[in-house]
């Protein structure tokens, strides 16, 4: 009998969730209605979030959930995401794949200077910019 699988999920403390970070290019069901059905194929679609649980067979991707580690009552009741069968995963890449090994996610991901929020008010309809304070002084 094969192994059920691996829990990933972390409580921030024993491990990086960094290092949990993952993309996955899959293909998915469409569903249709009042098409021709030959015209119809699967879709494949990309999505980026923690790899919560690995099985032989599928794996668990969670792309929203609590900042705080687990309870004792178990896992995120409000956290979303996806079950993927392994058959339909295209590439699977976890972030500290892209990066260089020597360096680790931590210090990849984190600027060398810091960042400054210029807030802009939502109804001029622009967003929200961040800036290092060497990109607003050459402005």
């Amino acid at each position: 009998m094969a192994s059920r699988g691996s829990i990933l999920e972390t409580t921030g403390t024993q491990q990086n969730p960094l290092q949990q970070f993952t993309y996955v290019r899959y293909q998915d069901h469409v569903l249709y209605n009042r098409s021709s059905a030959m015209s119809m194929q699967p879709q494949v679609r990309e999505a980026v979030g923690w790899l919560v649980y690995e099985a032989e067979k599928y794996i668990i991707l969670s792309w929203d959930r609590d900042a705080a580690p687990p309870t004792l009552h178990g896992g995120d009741p409000k956290a979303s995401g996806l079950v993927l069968l392994r058959s339909d995963i295209i590439e699977f890449r976890r972030l500290a794949d892209f990066l260089p090994q020597e360096l680790g996610v931590e210090k990849c991901l984190n600027c060398n200077r810091p960042l400054k929020k210029n807030r802009v008010c939502a109804s001029s309809q622009r967003s929200e910019k961040l800036e290092s304070e060497g990109e607003k002084k050459n402005e």
